[in-house]
């Protein structure tokens, strides 16, 4: 478009010059004019001159000269302006140069010898100029540039742009958000027409070859990056009718915080939108992106930049969604610390996202067999199938999500499924929900979730564990194993900003006795660390099913016995006040084994005492007591313990009866490092213990 001005003005000079030929031809060999200071909107020439040497009738030698131009942006000012024709043809009806030399000097590009070459017509004022050679970021530009009477037509040719150095220049400009440094280059090609000073369409295409490249704090980068571009543009009235594609097959590209790599999975993709200047305004009438492999989605929508919420209206269709590249590549980027920043994932999803005034209005997901598996093996879910769909506003929606198989720090989930509701900012199950865990069963009686812009997600559920196999549970969690039942009610939980809580008493039902469980918190509990605190109650545990399990010898009886204000962190035990014994008024039989003795003496840091002879005792593989207990206060790292009565220089771990034989194990140490404590509990359950003789 400025080209044209300024071959329009080389023109008119022309003209000119030829006017005063035209009357003195025959009588002059040369002319000479000077033409002082011309201008026109936005553009200047200053003290112009122009000479004419005559060779023959229609040949003569043509020079101009201007000390300076002023050109509009973005070419800037130019100085030493000096044209050489050396053979011109001038005749009546046309005048022209085929071969001619340019040279000024630029503020923009630098000093320039341009080949040249024009022609102009004087009965339709038509003009063609043509420029090669100019040096422009260390490659070089052509221009063709035909201006007539119903406008111009403009074609630029380049090649081997340095990145860096154009990508400066349109940083300046404006044009580029931010410069970038690196190496690669640049082809480019326009096709550009108009009238006036007004663009009507363009057609440009570029091509960005082994780009290696960043900004300056490292938000966008790329390395031996190929790009092609091709875009179309049309003047609208006042607005712009724009359409592009873009394409990229080999390299790498790193755009906060997404890296993807063309060469395995090219992308391509194509938009179509108007865009009003004057209203800062754009209407996206399509999208359409393809990453080979990963996802195909299309988008349409509206964005106001001066509006407080840019995003007026857009709604993504996800046609195509594969997984684990989808999630490697746009999703977990977004993720970093969260619950969801590691995964292992496959399968397949399509969705349908719509926002609204720059927030999420509606959301539909369809799983196809997608599985998703927590690498800390928190959790994990494979075979997913179903719909989830959601609305900030209007009716309720109905979802529906199956898993075939599942897991929550190892413990095995079935196949189940869920059918939930949700209306605004609100979660809640249409119907009871059932969930296979291992032989038993999770019935979720209640569940509601309740989120909103700006303040803490809560939900809240009710349910009910049927009997699970305590072996079963054991050998997926790499416990011990034993045998029992696990069941329970689950009142009351409620979560709220990371924190889960339940209201009520936990039952669990075990060793043929119960434990109930209270005041029980979770902080963040799928964290690295997470956090619980929690009360506990023994009631009538069955001594010789929990000592079987643990292969810690024999010991006949029940327990009772109480956990006050345990801590713990990453599931280990950090404080807590604990104390188990024999309950009172007890009318179990009560035996403890020569094994279950040793042991307990061993853990209680103390010896053997007794009414009998260690000879005579090894006639007895077990023997009676009246009642055992052991208590220990963690704090700092130490346990303080005692025992269920109090003893010479000690306490009474196991307290024999009046009558022979009688056994009585007495602990003396009173403060016990806690990991040496727990390594003891381990030796004595994984070996075998000694035969009192």
């Amino acid at each position: 478009m400025v080209t044209g001005r300024y071959a329009r003005t080389a023109g008119l000079l022309t003209v000119i010059l030829l006017a005063g030929v035209a009357l003195t031809a025959d009588a002059l060999e040369s002319i000479s004019l000077t033409l002082g200071r011309i201008a026109g909107t936005g553009w200047s020439l200053d003290e112009v001159a122009t000479r004419l040497v005559w060779r023959d009738p229609q040949t003569a030698t043509l020079q101009l000269t201007a000390t300076r131009a002023r050109l509009p942006e973005p070419l800037g000012t130019i100085a030493g302006l000096q044209l050489d024709c050396p053979d011109a043809l001038i005749a009546a009806d046309e005048v022209s140069c085929g071969r001619a030399r340019l040279e000024f000097s630029s503020d923009r590009v630098g000093p320039q010898q341009i080949r040249t070459g024009f022609r102009y017509r004087f009965s339709d004022r038509r003009l063609r100029l043509d420029l090669a050679n100019i040096r422009l970021d260390g490659g070089r530009l052509s221009v063709k540039a035909v201006q007539a009477a119903h406008g111009w037509d403009l074609t630029l040719q380049a090649e081997g742009l340095q990145l860096e150095a154009l990508a400066a220049r349109l940083a300046a400009a404006g044009i580029l958000p931010v410069p970038v440094t690196g190496a690669g280059t640049l082809a480019v090609s326009a096709q550009l027409k108009g009238k006036a000073a007004r663009l009507d369409t363009g057609q440009v295409s570029v091509r960005l070859q082994s780009g290696n490249f960043s900004d300056a704090e490292g938000r966008l980068a790329g390395e031996n990056l190929e790009l092609l571009v091709d875009a179309d543009v049309a003047a609208h009235g006042a607005n712009w009718g724009i359409s592009g594609e873009l394409s990229a097959q080999q390299g790498q590209v790193y755009i906060d915080p997404v890296f993807i790599d063309t060469t395995k999975t090219p992308v391509h993709a194509s938009a179509r939108f108007n865009w009003h200047p004057g209203r800062r305004r754009i209407n996206l009438h399509a999208f359409d992106y393809q990453h080979t492999k990963t996802v195909r989605l299309h988008a349409n929508g509206s964005l106001d930049l001066d509006a407080p919420a840019a995003l007026e209206a857009l709604s993504v269709d996800v046609q195509e969604g594969t997984f684990p590249e989808l999630y490697d590549t746009y999703f977990q980027p977004w993720l970093i610390d969260t619950v969801l920043a590691d995964l292992d994932t496959d399968g397949d999803l399509v969705a349908q996202l719509h926002w609204q005034d720059g927030r999420l209005a509606s959301a539909r997901l369809q799983p196809n067999g997608l599985t998703i598996h927590d690498r800390e093996a928190r959790f994990g879910f494979g075979g997913l199938d179903g719909r989830i769909d959601w609305a900030g506003q209007g009716p309720a929606r109905q979802s529906q999500l199956t898993w075939e198989q599942g897991h929550v720090y190892r413990v095995p989930l079935g196949r189940s499924q869920l059918r939930v509701e949700s209306a605004g900012s609100s979660v809640r199950l249409q119907e009871p929900a059932r969930i296979a865990v291992l032989d038993g069963e999770l019935q979720v009686e209640e569940f509601e979730l309740e989120y909103a812009p700006g303040a803490d997600s809560r939900w809240h559920v009710d349910g009910i564990l049927t009997p699970v196999s305590m072996s079963e549970l054991t050998r997926a969690l790499g416990w011990p194993e034993f045998g029992g039942k696990l069941s329970g009610v689950i009142p009351d939980v409620n979560y709220r900003d990371g924190d889960l809580s339940v209201g009520g008493m936990l039952l669990v039902r075990v060793f043929d006795g119960e434990v109930t469980l209270s005041k029980l918190r979770l902080a963040q509990p799928l964290s690295v660390v997470p956090r619980l605190w929690v009360d506990a109650r023994a009631s009538n545990i069955d001594l010789e099913t929990l000592t079987r399990t643990f292969s810690f010898g024999r010991i006949e009886g029940r327990l009772d016995g109480r956990v006050d204000e345990l801590y713990m962190e990453a599931w280990r035990p950090v404080a807590f006040d604990a104390a188990f014994a024999t309950p009172p008024g007890d009318k179990s039989r009560h035996r403890i084994s020569q094994k279950a003795v040793d042991n307990i003496s061993s853990i209680g840091g103390g010896g053997l005492s007794g009414a009998l002879s260690r000879s005579f005792m090894r006639f007895f593989k077990d023997f009676p007591y009246d009642r055992l207990g052991l208590s220990c206060r963690l704090e700092n790292g130490t346990c303080e313990m005692d025992g269920v009565a109090p003893a010479a220089n000690g306490y009474y771990i196991v307290k024999s009866r009046l009558l022979p034989p009688r056994l009585d194990v007495i602990g003396y140490a009173d403060r016990v490092d806690w990991e040496s404590l727990v390594s003891q509990l381990i030796a004595v359950t994984q070996r075998q213990g000694a035969v009192v003789k």
